[in-house]
């Protein structure tokens, strides 16, 4: 099949979707990670993690919508969320304190 226009608009949010599940998926880990090694700000961390875990969830639903033959959570982990500054626990750890309150 020839790409058309609209294909390429496919492939294109099909891609765009799993970059940014991938994303959350990585700073997902982070955070759970982050958790053990932070016990004074787990409270602020717990809250980053559910803010994360909705975002992924309504990404994953929307692939699903998108493509049903994809499955989301075949989808990986990357580092691109780092990108943002959020690479550094002390920048972490005040983002989800600020998200807590």
């Amino acid at each position: 099949m020839a790409l058309t226009m609209t294909r390429t608009r496919t492939q294109t949010a099909l891609t765009k979707m799993a970059t940014l599940l991938a994303n959350l998926n990585g700073e997902l880990e982070f955070v759970r990670a982050l958790q053990a090694a932070e016990p004074a700000h787990r409270d602020a961390l717990v809250a980053r993690e559910t803010v994360l875990q909705q975002k992924r969830e309504a990404v994953m639903a929307a692939l699903r919508q998108f493509d049903p033959n994809l499955d989301p959570e075949a989808v990986g982990t990357a580092e691109g969320w780092r990108a943002h500054g959020l690479e550094t626990r002390k920048n972490l750890v005040a983002i989800a304190r600020s998200a807590a309150e």
